[in-house]
């Protein structure tokens, strides 16, 4: 079962998290003092209201501690977030996640009660700056902090080897366990599998490691 989720504020994060959770699946209330928001959205989600989520009585009403994520989609009202985040944990709200833009200030959310904070506009700033320096990597999924899953086009270096020769496990303690050549994907299975020009696969391991084994 979808998990139901509260989104506070709905700048154009906001909105598109709140739109794209409920086209998901999920349970969405859509919260923000804008009644043209509030309007906007209205159709796109199961709930949509407007309100001042500063004031503990109106937290109440809308019973925000049954939800299983409350998720802030503004920044830049500290003051605001800070007082709801103090409200929330009182009630003893699930889990919080917020957002902000700066380093400080998501240290500040998370001393005061906030489960997860996030940074989009620095996530994105570092995600574009690797994309450009290292163009081989497509795409990567943090696992853990120790972990992830990269998906790597093959370097010159590997074409025409097997997985058996390269011995990455072994010498790196990382494991291929995608091959993607051409419109077909194969789940790494034997050995012998050798990799060609054009190849992608996807890598679970360390990020540091994978970088410094397969970018030329």
């Amino acid at each position: 079962m979808k998990e139901d989720i509260a989104v506070i504020g709905l700048g154009t994060f906001g909105f598109e998290l709140a739109v794209q959770l409920s086209k998901l699946g999920h349970g969405v209330l859509a919260i923000d003092t804008d009644e043209k928001k509030i309007n906007a959205i209205k159709d796109e989600v199961s709930v949509a209201v407007q309100a001042d989520v500063t004031d503990e009585d109106v937290l109440r009403k809308l019973e925000i501690e049954k939800f299983d994520k409350v998720i802030f989609g503004m920044s830049n009202a500290l003051e605001s977030i800070i007082l709801s985040i103090a409200h929330m944990k009182k009630m003893r709200v699930k889990y919080i996640i917020g957002k902000a833009n700066t380093r400080i200030k998501k240290e500040i959310l998370l001393k005061i009660g906030a489960d997860e904070v996030i940074l989009p506009e620095i996530s994105t700033a570092q995600r574009l700056a690797e994309r450009i320096s290292t163009p081989s990597i497509l795409e990567k999924f943090e696992i853990d902090a120790a972990t992830s899953l990269i998906e790597i086009k093959v370097p010159g270096k590997f074409h025409q080897k097997t997985l058996k020769e390269l011995d990455l496990r072994k010498k790196y303690g990382i494991t291929v366990i995608l091959r993607r050549h051409g419109a077909s994907t194969q789940v790494i299975s034997r050995p012998d599998i050798k990799l060609e020009m054009d190849d992608i696969v996807f890598v679970l391991g360390d990020e540091a490691v994978v970088k410094k084994v397969f970018v030329d």
